[in-house]
Parts: structure tokens; C-alpha cells; sequence
């Protein structure tokens, strides 16, 4: 009986360090924080030849971490169609994957309060192509959009409140795949940001053109981490903060915006006014 005893408190003991170990990393003791990213957005997020999370979103938290030692961050690609589930069945800590504001996203999660990125959306469509200059001209056209982003949303409620006969040809938000629509005529064209459209284009070899979205409503829009509402979400949330404010204060973060967006800063909404 003493021997089983002793047994079942080993294996109780282990259990107890096992148990401490799985929210910890192993050296030094720091918390491990999982970032969920797409990693299919160029130049925010993508995996980079080394299998590795890279872009400006995961360059950002890296350097917010930098500021946090009892942090250690692990990134988790993860497709688009299910990062949302997985933050919310607790499969990552935040997710870092170029999130606009929006008031139901507000609602349910945590967002960082300091944006790290500002952008604004412009039609793009194939270089050489004429009469597109605003959402009127997109009457009987269709225009390739991500399934459950921001401007689609913002696309959708204007078709909605114009009666505008615009087909919406939904994607799974990869950029590439959508330029290679526009490439092949299979959409007239979509709504996206310079950085990313022109990058992805150059490395497919695709010419394409834009003009800047400056229709009412479409004003540029702050980008932001996502925590679960939780307790421990807003805890994380307020490190976060924190951390960010360092950035912007010491200029870091203007320094790794024009170090992957092109050279420009776009970390606040003056900047990218004044960019444009």
C-alpha cells in the first residue's frame, strides 16, 4: 500500500510540473505567448522560405516582445478561415494578422487600444485597363473580395444601400491567387492596399494599376492585435499597450514600417494622410 501510495504521489508531482511547464518556456522561465497569423498576406504576414512567420505584423511583435522579457512568443500560421476559432478555443494568445477595426470585432475581442498600422484601400485592377476611378464604375463588373474582411463588408453594405449591380466574387483572401484572377479576366477587379497588391504583383511578374479608394466611408483604417476576451486576453492586451507606446514614442516603429511597407511610415493616421 505504501509503495502505491508513493507511486501515485509521483505521478501526481509530475503531473504538476508538466502541467506548469505547458504555459512556460522551458529557458528562463518566460511565458510563452502564441501568436495566430495568416501568413499568406505579403508583406504583413507570410512564411518565409526558412518555414518561418515573417512581415511587418510578426517584425512588430517580435519587437514588443523585445520590451517584455517575461515573454517568449511562438508564431502560428494559421489559414483565415479558422484563425477566429482557433484564438477562441484557445489554440493561440492574440492574433497578428493585418486586423482592421471594426465595431463587432471591438465587441467580442480585445484590440490592442494603440493601432500599429494605418492604411487605406485603393481599386486595383490590370494595368492597362481604363474607366475605373470609383466604386460607380464597378457597375456590372465583378470585383474579387476576401470572404469575411473589412472591405468586404464595407463592399457588401454598399451594394446593399446603392442597389449597385456589382458581383462579388469571393476568395479565401490570398492576394496572390486574386491578382491571378485579375491576370487571367476572370474579375474586373478588387479592393486592396498598394503595399501588398504592388508586392505580390512584382514577385508574379503581373502589371497592374490602382487608384485610391476615396469614395464616402472608405477613410483609412487603423490595424490592430486581437486578444480573446478574457481575462487573461485583457491582461496581455495591456502589455501589449504599453510595450506599443514604447515603440512609437522611441520611433522603432516607424523605422520597421519603412524597413518592410515600401519605405513609407504608416503607423499613424498623419503619416499616411500626408503619404498619400
Amino acid at each position: 500500500m505504501n509503495k502505491r501510495m508513493g507511486s501515485l504521489a509521483l505521478v501526481f508531482l509530475l503531473a504538476g510540473v508538466v502541467l506548469f511547464a505547458g504555459g512556460k518556456k522551458e529557458s528562463g522561465g518566460a511565458t510563452l505567448v502564441r501568436v495566430g497569423t495568416e501568413g499568406a498576406m505579403p508583406p504583413y504576414n507570410y512564411v518565409n522560405a526558412q518555414g518561418e512567420a515573417a512581415g511587418y505584423d510578426i517584425a512588430v511583435v517580435k519587437a514588443i516582445i523585445g520590451l517584455l522579457p517575461e515573454y517568449q512568443v511562438e508564431f502560428m500560421p494559421t489559414a483565415w478561415d479558422g484563425i477566429f476559432v482557433a484564438l477562441e478555443g484557445g489554440e493561440f494568445d492574440l492574433i497578428a494578422s493585418y486586423l482592421a477595426w471594426r465595431q463587432e470585432r471591438e465587441e467580442k475581442y480585445y484590440l490592442s487600444t494603440v493601432p500599429y498600422l494605418w492604411n487605406g484601400y485603393s481599386l486595383v485592377f490590370k494595368d492597362g485597363r481604363t474607366g475605373i476611378r470609383s466604386l460607380k464604375d464597378l457597375e456590372g463588373k465583378k470585383v474579387a473580395a476576401g470572404l469575411g474582411a473589412a472591405y468586404t463588408v464595407q463592399l457588401e453594405e454598399y451594394i446593399k444601400r446603392t442597389g449597385a449591380n456589382i458581383e462579388i466574387v469571393y476568395t479565401d483572401g490570398n492576394i496572390a491567387n486574386t491578382l491571378t484572377e485579375l491576370e487571367m479576366g476572370r474579375v474586373d477587379a478588387t479592393i486592396s492596399s498598394f503595399v501588398t497588391t504592388q508586392l505580390t504583383a512584382d514577385t508574379l511578374g503581373y502589371k497592374i494599376d490602382s487608384v485610391p479608394l476615396t469614395d464616402e466611408g472608405w477613410s483609412a483604417v487603423s490595424i490592430h492585435l486581437l486578444f480573446p476576451k478574457t481575462e487573461k486576453g485583457r491582461e496581455l492586451r495591456d502589455r501589449f499597450d504599453g510595450a506599443l507606446k514604447q515603440l512609437m514614442d522611441s520611433g522603432r516603429l516607424r523605422e520597421i514600417s519603412r524597413e518592410y511597407l515600401y519605405g513609407k511610415d504608416l503607423t499613424t493616421k498623419e503619416a499616411l494622410e500626408a503619404d498619400a
